[in-house]
């Protein structure tokens, strides 16, 4: 949760971010969730003009992520929906990918995020807010979805899990002797 508080714009709102927060909790508590669309179409009056715009979308989300609400958003972490879809990319660079299996690294490159979380939130090596990650890929779905790069640690591996690839390169790498320490 960001330290301060949002601020909304004056000329977007009619209301603080405060008053925003408690319309968007009384909103969640009696439907169940919400899409930033719909929140402003039945809460119209809390905009200063009809609908929601970009900028006034934006602050609506940020003052979502502060107040923890995102769980309970239809749109979180879809494409081009969601401003924390935005930040894992954030999340994610290549020097965490480095010992990612092939698969993984080319499904960044193809920004395909969602598998790419999947795989390292499984792994522990990052903890992206509000995000449940279902599973890491398998092999067999990373195969029929097109990134799979098969190389000599991927045939090293027992499963069909790509957690397992790690802990089959470091195999791989101990049988040759040319692991580190």
């Amino acid at each position: 949760m960001p330290a301060r508080t949002p601020i909304l714009d004056k000329e977007r709102w009619n209301c603080t971010a405060e008053e925003l927060a408690e319309e968007l909790r009384s909103f969640v508590n009696e439907m169940s969730s919400f899409t930033p669309e719909h929140f402003a179409q039945i809460k119209f009056h809390l905009l200063r003009q009809y609908g929601l715009r970009k900028e006034s979308r934006n602050e609506f989300c940020e003052v979502s992520i502060h107040y923890d609400f995102c769980p309970k958003c239809d749109f979180l972490y879809s494409a081009k929906e969601c401003l924390l879809w935005y930040r894992l990319f954030g999340l994610v660079d290549w020097k965490l990918l480095s010992r990612a299996p092939p698969c993984i690294r080319s499904a960044f490159r193809k920004k395909s995020i969602k598998t790419v979380t999947n795989f390292l939130t499984k792994a522990s090596l990052i903890d992206p807010p509000f995000y449940k990650a279902r599973s890491a890929p398998s092999c067999k779905v990373m195969r029929r979805w097109g990134y799979c790069t098969e190389d000599e640690y991927c045939r090293e591996m027992e499963t069909g899990s790509t957690l397992e690839y790690i802990r089959a390169r470091e195999r791989v790498k101990m049988n040759r002797g040319t692991l580190p320490g």
